[in-house]
């Protein structure tokens, strides 16, 4: 039997179509089917149980507590949780303007009961321990049943004073020595969180102390001791707050006097400090070792025995292992150091399995032993890329379709000379093919191609130079990067480099990474054909862009994550910022007499600014981007000018197809029409939602809404004197900023995500001073098809994709 839930009427009215009827009528009835289908969601019912009322809705409403928006949605989420199973709408959602309740539970009143009883006691943890929680049950034609749960959350329980009293004099000394990071405080709610927080701070203080048997179990918390039902203890630390609420239930303010105490535990071992006797290292421990065979295993003791090691073949140099063992014998044992060490051995990344286990040597020391299992010495990794752009005319001279191929393929021996050195070494290669029908006769069907080989040398340590401040007690590993590349322009010019740059990496925090480089060198040789000489000569811009450069300076990068950031509504949220600087020819390094002829002088630098919020069948993504680079001389060099478009960027136009400024467009089918420049504004948003799931687990359709704002210009004018459309000025910024809004489609597969984004710009900066470049693309009913899909040698319709229309193929998300 199947149901629909609300109804849904339609009728067809016969309108004239007409060849005038304008893109924006065809824009505002797409805006308005997708808002339909997405507000109003057909909802069917599957397989109902006869005669009895089931269940189809549950509904919350809070009242009273102190919550802003953002939590109350919190605390509705909370009660969702604490729906009995017999009490809980199952929803599938196959595709997005679709829901399917399957066999719906059949209503009962007593699972109702249990839900609301099981909500109010989820308040507690929230330190609401007055809360109500009722129901209304509501049947609309005497089958289909809402449930509205109502919570009346009443006065949340505030701390009025936090005290300690433990049996040790040193615990007790230590769980009062930093008042700043205790978690429960006076005037603060008494929560759940809170109080497991506050016992975690304790047992990892009391462990980073030498109490290595002190665990969570000789802590409880006690609740004012003036009420009779409080003075004794039970093995449930939240009892004692039950019972205190119950006995303040009439009180307006209700508050809470606390005292967190330590139980004597039957084992005294577990109040005793312990010491570190010996450390032992199985640097290349095979599971199933006896730890006691002297014939198979060698064993070698460090100078004045700080380290005892066991290998059965030499692995790792032992000035390694001691600069990244944090413990020593005869130091008291500390959880910091242990899990300390762990990290530093399983940053290595030499070891497949890092495990450290602890064994009573007597009384009150310790053995530690470090089971090190080797992991592979070399690895190799290949992967495949590919692109499409179906109007790259501004990055194709002969005016076709671009299709691009690239193989990537790397080799890494992780334990060069036994001390995790890590060095890679790796090759690009890559071809770009111009494709379609619309190739102009005699245009050769390979448009460019690409060799690189690039190797870094990564060491376990860093360069006491750049330890700066902070930055000693920082951990960071330092690398020289080489590389060398040959790329080729057909019919325009060839491109040779050669860069090499060394510094460190230092981890900040977690996820956060600062990068310095004090020296940087890059060689750029271009050898330009007869044709493409004649575009410089035509583009004074250009003649100082593409030119023989020597760079010589310093750089620096930092990057932070913040990962599952919770919001109340979505599964995590991620925000993630980069920023960089580099420069050339000014700093003490680049002032190095060396090739001054061809050397550019330049500061540049760039921030980029992520937010995402996933929820469970949609994603809100933000970025925004900005740079600028400073030349002493008109320009930067190419290679480290800023460009827009193509599947990562401004998605309505090729790439290096948008900008510079309001600078016209070349006419289509132009010869060279690359667009690069020292300063680029971008800023996208998209939002992303599931369609279906092809496969479950496997592959799922998702689609895409997008919008892109931003351009490039330039810093200086190429003709001094003269206005030059290409060049920044603040006061031109919204008339010469670029806008596309476009969708796409994206294939899941897991572990790889194919993509195609369709990108229409309504505001051209080419066209700044006709209606600051608003402009929509001129499509109609008649012509949708022709002009977006027709294929041939009709340039009349290539132009219009040219100037309007942009088609994306890519690999992965595009931020």
């Amino acid at each position: 039997m199947y149901t629909f839930y609300g109804s849904f009427a339609y009728h067809f009215t016969k309108i004239p179509v007409t060849p005038g009827m304008s893109f924006r009528i065809l824009a505002i009835a797409s805006a308005f089917f997708i808002v339909l289908f997405s507000s109003c969601a057909v909802r069917i019912i599957k397989n109902v149980p006869e005669n009895k009322p089931y269940l189809i809705e549950n509904s919350f409403d809070i009242k009273g507590g102190n919550f802003n928006v953002l939590e109350k949605e919190a605390v509705i989420k909370r009660l969702e949780t604490q729906l009995d199973d017999s009490a809980v709408v199952k929803i599938k959602s196959p595709l997005f303007f679709l829901d399917i309740i399957k066999k719906p539970i059949a209503f009962d009143t007593g699972y109702a009961g249990i839900s609301a009883r099981s909500m109010e006691g989820s308040m507690y943890a929230l330190g609401y321990y007055n809360a109500i929680a009722t129901y209304n049950a509501d049947t609309t034609d005497g089958k289909k049943v809402k449930v509205k749960y109502t919570l009346t959350a009443g006065k949340q329980t505030l701390i009025d004073t936090m005290s300690y009293r433990m049996v040790v004099p040193n615990l007790q000394d230590l769980a009062t020595s930093d008042p700043g990071a205790r978690i429960l405080k006076k005037d603060l709610p008494i929560t759940k969180a809170g109080v497991l927080g506050e016992i975690n701070r304790l047992v990892d203080t009391f462990r980073n102390n030498g109490y290595y048997k002190f665990t969570a179990a000789e802590l409880k918390l006690r609740g004012d001791t003036t009420i009779a039902a409080l003075t004794q203890l039970s093995n449930d630390p939240f009892e004692q707050l039950e019972l205190l609420a119950q006995a303040q239930a009439q009180r307006d303010s209700p508050t809470i006097k606390l005292q967190m105490v330590v139980v004597p535990p039957e084992d005294s071992s577990r109040l005793q400090t312990y010491s570190i006797k010996d450390i032992y290292v199985l640097e290349d421990y095979r599971p199933g070792d006896d730890f006691f065979d002297t014939t198979k295993i060698k064993q070698l003791i460090t100078r004045r025995g700080k380290l005892i090691l066991r290998f059965h073949e030499k692995y790792i140099r032992n000035g390694f292992l001691l600069k990244n063992i944090a413990m020593r014998p005869g130091d008291l044992y500390n959880q910091k150091d242990y899990y300390q060490t762990i990290t530093n051995l399983s940053r290595a990344g030499i070891w497949q399995s890092v495990n450290v286990k602890t064994e009573e040597a007597d009384s009150n020391r310790l053995n530690m032993i470090l089971e090190l299992i080797p992991g592979k010495k070399f690895g190799f990794e290949t992967s495949l890329e590919l692109s499409y752009s179906a109007t790259s005319v501004s990055s194709n001279p002969l005016g076709a379709n671009l299709f691009g191929v690239a193989v990537n393929v790397s080799l890494t021996n992780r334990n060069i000379g036994r001390q995790a050195i890590r060095m890679t070494h790796g090759i690009r290669a890559g071809i770009e093919f111009n494709s379609g029908t619309g190739r102009p006769k005699g245009a050769g069907i390979v448009n460019s191609d690409e060799l690189t080989y690039t190797n870094s040398v990564v060491f376990p340590g860093k360069v006491r130079l750049l330890e700066i401040g902070a930055l000693k007690n920082k951990p960071g590993e330092s690398f020289i990067a080489t590389r060398a590349s040959v790329v080729n322009r057909f019919s325009l010019f060839n491109l040779y480099t050669f860069s090499i740059n060394l510094g460190t990496t230092y981890e900040l925090a977690k996820n956060k990474k600062l990068t310095l480089r004090p020296f940087n060198a890059e060689l750029i040789y271009i050898n330009k054909s007869d044709s493409f000489n004649k575009i410089v000569a035509a583009n004074p811009f250009l003649r100082y862009s593409y030119t023989n450069s020597f760079i010589l300076g310093m750089s620096a990068s930092y990057s932070s994550i913040y990962n599952n950031l919770r919001h109340p509504l979505s599964l995590n949220k991620e925000r993630t910022f980069r920023a960089n600087i580099e420069e050339s020819g000014f700093s003490p390094i680049g002032l190095i007499p060396i090739v001054n002829k061809h050397k550019s002088r330049y500061v540049k630098g760039d921030v980029e600014y992520k937010y995402k919020v996933q929820y469970r069948n949609t994603a809100f993504v933000f970025r925004a981007f900005a740079g600028i680079g400073l030349p002493r001389d008109t320009s930067l060099p190419f290679f480290k000018q800023f460009f827009g478009g193509g599947s990562n960027s401004m998605r309505g136009w090729p790439i290096r197809g948008i900008g510079r400024g309001s600078q016209p467009r070349a006419p289509f089918g132009t010869i060279f029409n690359d667009r690069t420049g020292d300063i680029q504004l971008e800023t996208n948003l998209e939002y992303r939602y599931d369609i279906a799931r092809i496969i479950p687990n496997t592959l799922t359709l998702r689609g895409a809404v997008f919008a892109d704002i931003g351009n490039i210009w330039n810093v200086k004018s190429s003709t001094p004197g003269i206005k030059d459309p290409a060049q920044f000025k603040f006061k031109e910024l919204y008339r010469e900023l670029g806008m596309n809004v476009g969708t796409g489609f994206r294939l899941d597969f897991n572990y790889v995500v194919v993509r195609v984004d369709l990108g229409f710009r309504v505001k051209r900066p080419e066209l700044a001073d006709t209606n600051a470049g608003w402009k929509l693309p001129p499509l109609q009913f008649g012509d949708v098809f022709q002009k977006l899909f027709t294929r041939g040698a009709n340039d009349e319709n290539r132009r219009w994709r040219y100037e309007n229309f942009n088609l994306t193929f890519g690999i992965g998300y595009p931020f």
